[in-house]
């Protein structure tokens, strides 16, 4: 019973713990409104990076094999199981992918003069991207598969990299040719991890608190401006009234104004520069420190002296 009520209290605790660890975990989320994680495969398909809208066409087993070709006419005087065994349908898997390689190379080479190996290459590369991409989602803890795709994915980008470069037309046909999408790299890649989202969160925070505060300065002063544009009108009436009551033209103290202002210009433009705040390579420093320095030894000799001439008059009355 004492094992028993221990168990229970111990499980109690750990459920209680368990429990403060959730509820804390979702305060931060509503506190920075963080989205949730999601699941790995929620939105996009498996293998989407790839660029592969299309899919392997399904093989007829009545057609015979790439190698056979041009022998119809010699197998037709064996029996019907010998060719049969010519047939697609009793090939194994590595046969299929090379029947699949050279029809596509066949039709290339109709097309295509000879030579353009770059076509071949990204052609094949995408028979064995798509073959391999049924066979992963078949089999999906089969890795070593899984880093071959992703390896021929990157071979193919390569080599339609290199084929943009050179022929754009030919780049571009050749991705309808073969239903693919080309994804370049991009320029930033975003890190869309916790404390990145929790740091664009207070990013966009701060911006949005400065824009509240810069639109209440900016409301204050047009709440401001009637008041100000009255009291100016005002004072201008004043000022216009004292004009008229001492027979002061407007035109003279606006001339003296002016004036008053160049001077002050003329005198800002002669002041003479303020003196850096530095002392390590400055001429008038140097003499300074050099003058200091001629007065402190001049104090110390003048007292080494008269302490030899007290010392003189201590042994003579001695």
């Amino acid at each position: 019973e004492a094992a028993w009520s221990t168990t229970q209290i111990r499980s109690i605790s750990y459920e209680e713990k368990q429990k403060k660890q959730r509820t804390h975990a979702q305060k931060m989320i509503d506190m920075f409104d963080l989205p949730t994680k999601k699941k790995k495969f929620e939105t996009r398909k498996p293998f989407d990076y790839s660029g592969d809208f299309g899919e392997l066409e399904p093989l007829k087993d009545d057609e015979t094999m790439f190698v056979y070709r041009g022998l119809e006419d010699k197998f037709k005087e064996f029996p019907q199981n010998y060719s049969k065994v010519t047939s697609l349908e009793y090939a194994d898997g590595q046969e299929k992918m090379a029947h699949r390689i050279w029809t596509m190379q066949e039709k290339f080479l109709n097309i295509c003069k000879y030579g353009e190996r770059s076509e071949m290459i990204i052609a094949q590369k995408t028979i064995q991207i798509r073959n391999l991409k049924e066979h992963c989602q078949k089999n999906k803890k089969d890795t070593l598969a899984r880093v071959i795709l992703l390896e021929q994915i990157q071979g193919r980008k390569k080599e339609l990299k290199k084929l943009r470069k050179r022929d754009y037309k030919r780049f571009i046909w050749l991705l309808k040719e073969l239903d693919l999408l080309y994804r370049p790299h991009p320029l930033y890649v975003d890190l869309n991890t916790r404390r990145a989202r929790m740091r664009q969160y207070l990013r966009e925070e701060t911006c949005r608190i400065i824009r509240e505060k810069i639109n209440a300065v900016y409301t204050r002063l047009d709440s401001e401006k009637e008041n100000f544009y009255t009291e100016k009108e005002k004072v201008l009436s004043e000022i216009r009234k004292d004009l008229s009551d001492h027979n002061i033209s407007a035109y003279d103290v606006l001339q003296n104004v002016r004036k008053l202002r160049q001077e002050r210009v003329v005198e800002r433009q002669n002041k003479a520069p303020p003196t850096p705040n530095t002392y390590r390579w400055i001429q008038s420093d140097k003499d300074r420190k050099k003058a200091e320095r001629r007065e402190r030894d001049l104090h110390r000799n003048a007292l080494v002296k008269k302490g030899m001439q007290m010392l003189a008059q201590s042994e003579e009355a001695s």
